[in-house]
C-alpha cells in the first residue's frame, strides 16, 4: 500500500510537469525549419511571389521556411512530393489553378482535395485587352460589334487548349460572341500580334500585359478579377460589366492532407498578417500580381469555383487542354 501511495504522488508531481511540457512544445509550433515546396522552377511566378513571404515568415516565426523548387510535369511532380509528404506541419507548398487544370493534362495528377488548403495570397486575373489604336472604348463595344459581326474579331492566344485560350473561351461563352481564335506559340508573340494590330484582342493575364499598358501602346477594357486592381482602379471588372467571368490564374498554400488544423491555422494567421505588411503588397502589386488574402475556408470556394469552370470549359465547350 506504502508503494502504491508513492507512486500515485510521484505521478500527481510528473504529470503535470509532462502536459506543460506537452503544452510548451505545442505553442512553439514551429520550433525547427519548415520545408516551401515549389512545383515550378526558380524565376517563375509562384518562385517570385512565394520567397518573400516565406522570408516573412522567418521573421514572424524565428525559423527558417526552406523554400525548395521542385519542379518537372506542369507543377505534376513537386505537387504530388507535397502529397505525399508527412503530415506534421513542417512541410507546405504552393498550389495554382493548373493544380486543378492538371486531370486533363496529365496521365499522373496531384488531387486539390489530397491537400490541406491553407490560405489564398494573389490572383492573376485575365483581361480583356486591345491596341491603343483600337476602335473599342469598352467591353460593351466590343461585344455589340462581335455580336454584329460573328466571328470577326482576332483574339490572340498561347495556343489552342492553352491558358489564353481557354480564357478567351469561357469570356466568349459568357458574352455570347463568337471570336477567331488565332493561336501563337506563347504570350509574347500574341502580344506582339496586338502590338502590331494583326489580332483585334487578347485575354492574356494582366502581368503579360501591364508593361504595354503602362506604355500606352495597349489598352485594358476589362479585368477579370473579383476586385478592381489597385493599379488600375479605373477599370472595371467583368462582373461588374454583367459578365460574371472571374477567370485566370491564383496561388495559395497548402499542407499534406491530414496535416494538425491548429498548425494550419497558425501559419494561415501569420500569412494573414504577411499579407497586409505594405512592402509585401507592394512587390506583388508591382510584380503585376494581384494581393488576395483568403483563409482556408474562402480559398476552398476559389477551388470550387475554378472546378467548375475548368469542368464547363472541357464538357460543354469541349475543349482539350494544354500546359503552357
Amino acid at each position: 500500500m506504502k508503494k502504491l501511495v508513492l507512486l500515485l504522488l510521484a505521478l500527481t508531481l510528473v504529470l503535470p510537469m509532462f502536459a506543460a511540457g506537452t503544452s510548451e512544445e505545442a505553442k512553439a509550433y514551429p520550433s525547427r525549419n519548415v520545408r516551401v515546396i515549389i512545383p515550378w522552377s526558380v524565376g517563375g511566378m509562384t518562385d517570385v511571389l512565394t520567397r518573400p513571404i516565406a522570408s516573412a515568415l522567418e521573421k514572424e516565426f524565428g525559423v527558417p521556411f526552406v523554400v525548395e523548387n521542385k519542379p518537372g510535369g506542369g507543377g505534376v511532380v513537386g505537387s504530388l512530393e507535397i502529397e505525399n509528404a508527412k503530415a506534421d506541419g513542417y512541410v507546405i507548398g504552393t498550389t495554382s489553378m493548373s493544380t486543378v487544370s492538371a486531370k486533363y493534362v496529365s496521365p499522373m495528377y496531384p488531387d486539390i482535395h489530397n491537400v490541406k488548403l491553407i490560405s489564398q495570397v494573389i490572383t492573376i486575373p485575365a483581361t480583356v485587352t486591345v491596341s491603343a489604336n483600337s476602335p473599342f472604348r469598352t467591353v460593351q463595344e466590343l461585344i455589340e460589334y462581335a455580336k454584329a459581326n460573328p466571328g470577326k474579331l482576332k483574339n490572340s492566344n498561347s495556343g489552342t487548349g492553352a491558358s489564353a485560350h481557354i480564357y478567351a473561351s469561357y469570356f466568349e461563352a459568357l458574352a455570347g460572341i463568337k471570336m477567331n481564335h488565332i493561336p501563337y506559340p506563347a504570350y509574347a508573340e500574341a502580344i506582339t500580334a496586338l502590338l502590331g494590330d494583326h489580332v483585334d484582342l487578347t485575354n492574356i493575364p494582366l502581368p503579360d500585359v501591364a508593361p504595354h499598358v503602362d506604355a500606352g501602346k495597349l489598352r485594358l477594357l476589362a479585368i477579370a478579377s473579383a476586385e478592381r486592381h489597385p493599379s488600375y482602379p479605373d477599370v472595371p471588372t467583368l462582373k461588374e460589366l454583367g459578365i460574371n467571368a472571374v477567370m485566370g490564374n491564383y496561388s495559395g498554400f497548402v499542407a499534406p492532407k491530414g496535416t494538425d488544423p491548429a498548425q494550419v491555422e497558425t501559419i494561415d494567421k501569420a500569412i494573414g498578417k504577411v499579407m497586409q505588411d505594405p512592402k509585401i503588397r507592394k512587390f506583388l502589386i508591382d510584380a503585376g500580381y494581384q494581393p488576395v488574402y483568403l483563409n482556408a475556408q474562402d480559398f476552398a470556394q476559389v477551388i470550387t469555383d475554378a472546378e467548375k469552370q475548368l469542368d464547363y470549359l472541357v464538357n460543354e465547350l469541349g475543349i482539350t487542354f494544354i500546359d503552357d
